[in-house]
């Protein structure tokens, strides 16, 4: 499950950087990291960057750091806890959400 939080976030990371229309060698000069390290944070490779880190690519993209880490969604609402929950079942919650 960790892999797929540092993919999650390296994944956020691309997309608004993408958008903002920032090379990754640029954002990395921006904070103050090699190109490297900016590669390894988008790939997932970095196992848990420091929260210094993903708050000032945050704010350089001019995101929340919660956006970034996949605690809520790009119109800032609340994402729902995914931890230990399958598929099936976030579809499950979903319905039944919808039926209410």
């Amino acid at each position: 499950m960790e892999r797929a939080k540092e993919r999650l976030l390296g994944n956020r990371i691309r997309h608004a950087r993408t958008c903002y229309g920032m090379s990754q060698a640029e954002l990395a000069r921006r904070i103050g990291i090699s190109t490297t390290s900016m590669n390894q944070i988008e790939s997932g490779e970095t196992p848990d960057p420091r929260a210094s880190r993903v708050r000032a690519i945050a704010d350089v993209l001019r995101v929340s750091a919660d956006y970034l880490l996949g605690r809520e969604n790009a119109q800032g609402e609340p994402e729902p806890a995914l931890v230990g929950v399958t598929k099936q079942e976030q579809k499950s919650e979903q319905l039944t959400a919808v039926a209410s």
